[in-house]
Parts: C-alpha cells; structure tokens; sequence
C-alpha cells in the first residue's frame, strides 16, 4: 500500500485490525487527533470519497511527519519498486508511484493519491544533511503535481 495504491488490499487490513471499517476510521480519527490533525474527519482506510469525509494539506503533513517519523515505513516509502514474493514463489513487482522519488536525489519518498474530486495528489518528502522536510499538494493536475512537489521540496530545503 505505500508504494503502490491497491484499495481492496486497505479495505482488507482495516476489517483485520479492528473488525470492520467504521470501526477502524474511528481509529484513524483518534490518532489523527492525537497527532494534532483536528481538520479532518476519515470514514474509510483508502481514502476514495465518501460524504463527511476530509482533510487538509497541514492535518495530511502532521500525519506523515508521524509515519515519517517510523523507520519501517520510511524505509518502504523511499523504494523506487518492490518485489512481493507469494506463497507459491512466483513474484509481482510494483513500481512506486511517486516520480519525484525517480527524478529528485533528495526526495526519498511518501505517498501519491487521485480521485476526481481530490484531483492528483503527492506528499513528499526530502532530506539534506540537517533537515527534513515535508510537502503537501493537493487538487493538482497529472503534469504539474511531480514539478510542484519538486518545486516545494526544494525550496524547502533551499537547494
């Protein structure tokens, strides 16, 4: 799910968490306050629209900070691709989404999003020695969100 989008699979793991999927959005809606993100109201795992349910570009980036924060998931998110091996031993291989992470030696990963109404959607994030930083773009269109985001993340980081 962090390197590439597959929303039955997040369905799947809500149900397996906490038994059904309201009851894991009232999860996410926990820890999303307990993060300080209090503009935001989630009612499914993936993210695909449902009536009630928001964010915001600050909330979306206290939220990363804190899975950015985690070394496993920052280790996931930074790789270009990802090998899954099932059971039988053949294997599927998933390319990450965010081009910035292709195109930018100091991007070293997060996660891409689309729906219509939220339009093409990156966070990113970036690191030079001594800083870390995180950009949030929302409602942009497919050619313009990787040049935004690389835009932002250098800025940021005042490369």
């Amino acid at each position: 799910l962090l390197v590439h989008s597959c929303n039955d699979v997040a369905r799947c793991l809500a149900r397996d968490t906490a038994g059904d999927i309201d009851s894991f959005a009232r999860l996410m809606n926990e820890k999303a306050r307990s993060l300080g993100a209090i503009n935001s109201n989630f009612l499914n795992p993936n993210g695909l629209p449902m009536p009630g349910q928001y964010s915001t570009a600050r909330d979306l980036s206290l939220i990363a900070k804190a899975a950015y924060a985690n070394p496993t998931i920052r280790s996931i998110v930074s790789l270009p691709n990802l090998v899954f091996r099932y059971a039988d031993g053949h294997t599927r291989e998933f390319d990450n989404t965010n081009k910035v992470l292709r195109r930018l030696p100091y991007c070293n990963g997060m996660k891409t999003g689309y729906t219509d109404a939220a339009g093409h959607c990156l966070i990113s994030s970036g690191a030079r020695p001594g800083r870390d930083v995180i950009a949030v773009v929302l409602g942009d269109n497919k050619p313009h969100v990787w040049s935004d985001s690389a835009a932002l993340l250098s800025w940021a980081l005042q490369i």
